[in-house]
């Protein structure tokens, strides 16, 4: 009996690929649960659990950039297949791992499979008709993700073990598993539409957008990594912490909403500046002595509502210089490169529990992103409005 196919433009379409490409490196949306579960639990001190996040991101790294001599010359759901079951065995197998260089080495491993997945699935989403659906529907479901699991984990935890946040992420790469029968195929390279910008500045754009993506999630994932921790370190009480961290939390699905709805109807570029803007605020209103519950909850819902617009709308801008999707692979492992170096810049910065100058340095790399962007952004802008400019001639 066979499966009936989702038609490509079907919003569940859309859906399944963004969910698949989230699994794949899904413990980047509950970061600071398994960091705590590391440093907690499972008895590994601060910087070790920063150490092991960070190889985990590393691993993606490597499986990203290995995707991108991939996606043009595989059928991308067979390679999907593969790679998330063998995902899936890795994150089971962890349960078992209570050593620290074996917890490196396995969850390095883990990493490369889980970029190997996320860099094809970027290469798909970026094929897609509506890049800023699709990407906005990613980070929808990134901070969706991570909100139930940031609010029902200490119960699991509590339920089973410290453990239980990889028996977690295994379940994310069975349910992806079971959606792939579902998706439609894809041709391995569309070539529509090239784009009219010289080939010297798209060169020069490109490197400066793919910058700016890596810089902004250097910053981001830093303080995220340690946003339990800072609240734990300012004396708030551990359930008020990750309810806190929950509940705004879902500000993420509104700051994902913007391209799903608005796509660039009204341009990108005031959304990225803006959003970059709130995330210095946002760093800044942590590292405050004391650190009071209100200023903590608002610069976690200033984070995390302008994290998932900006990151969006770079990737859609990504996707439209390059329809055949390798610029978005490309993306895949930049940004897997600030999400692997952030929570080793923080674990370098951290002055036994003092997260004071680790947060003025996020709030510097995120400035620095801002300026970074604007080119490339811009040309982008300019390039799409001639485009449908000629289109109506």
């Amino acid at each position: 009996m066979s499966v009936r196919k989702i038609p490509t433009n079907h919003p569940l379409a859309y859906f399944f690929l963004a969910f698949i490409a989230m699994a794949g490196l899904s413990y980047i949306n509950y970061l600071p649960s398994v960091v705590n579960a590391l440093a907690g639990g499972l008895g590994f001190s601060d910087a070790q659990a920063g150490q092991v996040v960070a190889l985990n991101g590393y691993g993606g790294l490597l499986g990203s950039t290995i995707a991108i001599f991939l996606v043009r010359r595989i059928h991308w759901q067979p390679a999907m297949y593969l790679f998330l079951a063998l995902l899936a065995v890795i994150d089971i197998s962890t349960l078992w791992v209570d050593h620290y260089g074996v917890m490196l080495g396995w969850r390095f491993l883990a990493g490369t499979f889980g970029g190997l997945c996320v860099g094809i699935g970027f290469s798909v989403l970026a094929r897609l008709n509506n890049p800023d659906r699709a990407f906005g529907t990613l980070l929808l479901i990134q901070f969706s993700i991570g909100s139930l699991v940031i609010y029902g984990l200490p119960s699991l935890e509590a339920l089973l073990n410290a453990y239980a946040v990889f028996g977690v992420m295994a379940g994310f790469v069975a349910l992806s598993l079971a959606m792939m029968p579902f998706l439609p195929s894809l041709p391995r390279d569309n070539k529509s539409a090239e784009s009219s910008m010289p080939l010297p500045e798209w060169c020069s754009n490109s490197l400066l957008l793919m910058l700016a993506i890596t810089v902004y999630q250097i910053a981001a994932s830093a303080v995220w990594a340690y946003v339990g921790l800072i609240g734990l370190g300012a004396d708030i009480d551990a359930d008020h912490v990750s309810l806190s961290i929950a509940a705004t939390g879902l500000l993420g699905l509104l700051g994902a909403m913007l391209p799903v709805i608005g796509g660039k109807r009204f341009g990108r570029l005031y959304w990225v500046i803006a959003g970059v803007v709130l995330s210095v605020i946002s760093a800044l209103l942590l590292s405050m002595s004391p650190l009071t519950p209100l200023l903590y909850v608002t610069a976690m819902a200033l984070l995390f509502f302008s994290w998932p617009a900006v990151q969006s709308y770079l990737l859609a801008v990504t996707a439209e210089m390059d329809r055949s999707g390798r610029l978005s692979t490309i993306a895949a492992v930049v940004s897997s490169v600030g999400l692997a170096s952030g929570p080793l810049l923080a674990s370098s910065l951290l002055d036994h529990g003092n997260f004071t100058v680790m947060l003025y340095a996020c709030a510097l790399t995120f400035l620095s992103s801002c300026f970074l962007v604007l080119k490339p952004v811009l040309a982008q802008e300019k390039t799409g409005t001639e485009e449908m400019t000629s289109q109506y001639q």
